[in-house]
Formats: structure tokens, sequence, C-alpha cells
């Protein structure tokens, strides 16, 4: 897609709107919105409905709602499939990447700065850190890259599997 999309996820995808912030797509999220607000949400905000409910993506198509109908029995598959639709890039921007709990903006921070808000050995270690502009969690790239980037590259092999059928 020219201009990158922006999603609102159904209260059970939780884990999907996380990972779809970390890889730097704008995605709201609440377990308590009702459907139909959903449905108003997604149409006047101009975001994509993502959902495991096929009644709610019924309701979302009819109403004119672009919405996502996901179908994957785990992560890797529901990441495939919105590629496979051209919604998403399966990799992390690190550039873009959202606050994976609040959807805020991260920017990039020093090692004084990153000294502030963890702890001594961590800013030793490791050498770049974000810190969201909405709730002020402090991100780096740790031990849990390697498994974003496996998870990531299981997902790449399940799209490159279903595109040669």
């Amino acid at each position: 897609m020219g201009n990158q999309a922006k999603f609102i996820a159904d209260g059970m995808l939780g884990k999907i709107a996380r990972w779809l912030r970390l890889m730097g797509y704008d995605v709201e999220y609440s377990k308590d919105i009702s459907d139909n607000h959903l449905i108003d949400r997604a149409r006047s905000s101009n975001r994509v409905l993502l959902t495991k409910d096929f009644e709610l993506y019924r309701r979302a198509r009819l109403k004119g709602v672009q919405a996502v109908y996901l179908r994957g029995s785990c992560l890797e598959e529901d990441l495939a499939q919105l590629a496979r639709l051209n919604y998403i890039t399966l990799k992390v921007d690190l550039k873009r990447t959202r606050c994976p709990l609040c959807n805020g903006s991260l920017r990039e921070i020093g090692r004084f700065e990153a000294a502030k808000y963890v702890s001594p050995e961590i800013v030793e270690v490791h050498e770049r850190f974000w810190i969201c502009s909405k709730c002020g969690k402090v991100y780096w790239i740790g031990k849990h890259w390697i498994s974003i980037q496996e998870r990531l590259h299981e997902a790449r092999k399940l799209l490159s599997s279903s595109n040669s059928r």
C-alpha cells in the first residue's frame, strides 16, 4: 500500500496489536470497545478493522468499512495473511516502531537519558534506547530481539509458501 495502513483491532487481538505496533503500524486497541464502536471508529478514522469474529467482519463490510477477517491459528499465520493482502511488510522498522503497550510514538534517547529509567547494567550492555512519548516506557534491543526476528521469519516462510501455490 502506498500510504501505511492504520488499524483498529477487536478485543481478541491484543497480541497482534502489540506486534503490529512493534513493526511500526498505528493500531488502536482496547478490550472494552463494543462492536458498534469499533465499526464507527474504523470508519471515522479510516482504519482497517482487524477481527477474528466473522459476524463483526460481515457487519463492518456491509457498512463500507475496510476489514480483515483473520483466519490464522497463530500469530505468524495472521501476520502472513496481512502481508499477503499488502497491508504490512514483515519486518520491524525501528524508525517507525510504536509503543507495544499504548501505541504512542517512540523517540530514540541516549544512554545518559536512558540511565534515568533503566538499571545501570542495562545501560552498560545496550547502545540504543527508545522512550514512549505517551506512557514513558523505555525500550532497547535485548535478548527478545532474536525471538522477534525468528517469528517474523516464520511468517515470511508462510507468506512465500502461500504465494507459490
